[in-house]
């Protein structure tokens, strides 16, 4: 803040001393203009007199979609000047609103595994400065708490998938065909029969043999769902 009302003091000290026709004043000014200038454009990249601190903030998601618990994140391409962006949709819970987080000075991460709890991670690292005087002299040039990075990470389930709009819908439109129902019927009816054979005992607990059959259902249309992810 210091150096800002310096430079601030310098530029009326400059235009005084010329319009006065105090040529050495004003020369004198203008070399410490420069001096000064120098070190706040080196502050803006150096950061003096800072330490850097990360800080983790987590949120619980829910996906857009669920097709036989199979669950979606929707993506969009967003336009923004000659830039184009990504934008990700979840919802939280407890909500039917949509979340969107844009990937405009932030890095956005996915991972997915079988044991992640479908959650958002969002790190901040800041500047905080760790010098008095460096505070003193800097400080508007860098800000205390200042944003440097941010990352933000979806930890999902293997069971999710992300997907465009088109995706989804040219997803959901092969997911209802007949064609797809006939084979998925008959994938499931064969795994199911096989299922049966290793384990006749199923045929007496209709409970377990109809969760077996969801799970069959269910790992087909997310297999179906991959391909168009990927696509």
């Amino acid at each position: 803040m210091m150096l800002l009302l310096i430079t601030i003091l310098l530029v009326v000290i400059i235009g005084v001393s010329f319009y006065k026709k105090h040529q050495q004043i004003g020369i004198i000014a203008t070399f410490a203009l420069l001096l000064v200038q120098g070190g706040l454009l080196l502050d803006s990249q150096s950061h003096f007199g800072t330490t850097t601190d990360k800080h983790t903030q987590i949120s619980q998601i829910k996906p857009v979609a669920s097709i036989h618990a199979n669950h979606i994140m929707i993506v969009k391409t967003i336009k923004q000047g000659k830039t184009h962006y990504t934008a990700f949709a979840t919802k939280k819970p407890n909500s039917s609103k949509l979340n969107l987080i844009l990937n405009k000075d932030k890095k956005v991460v996915i991972q997915k595994s079988a044991d992640n709890p479908n959650q958002l991670l969002t790190t901040n690292t800041q500047y905080h400065y760790a010098n008095s005087l460096m505070k003193f002299l800097f400080n508007g040039v860098t800000s205390q708490g200042q944003l440097k990075r941010q990352v933000v990470t979806y930890q999902l389930d293997q069971d999710w998938t992300v997907l465009s709009k088109q995706q989804l819908k040219s997803a959901v439109t092969k997911l209802k065909s007949k064609s797809f129902q006939t084979k998925l019927q008959a994938q499931v009816k064969t795994k199911l029969t096989a299922k049966i054979k290793q384990d006749p005992k199923l045929l007496k607990q209709p409970k377990q043999l109809k969760r077996l059959q969801n799970e069959l259902v269910s790992k087909a249309i997310g297999h179906e769902l991959k391909q168009f992810e990927s696509a």
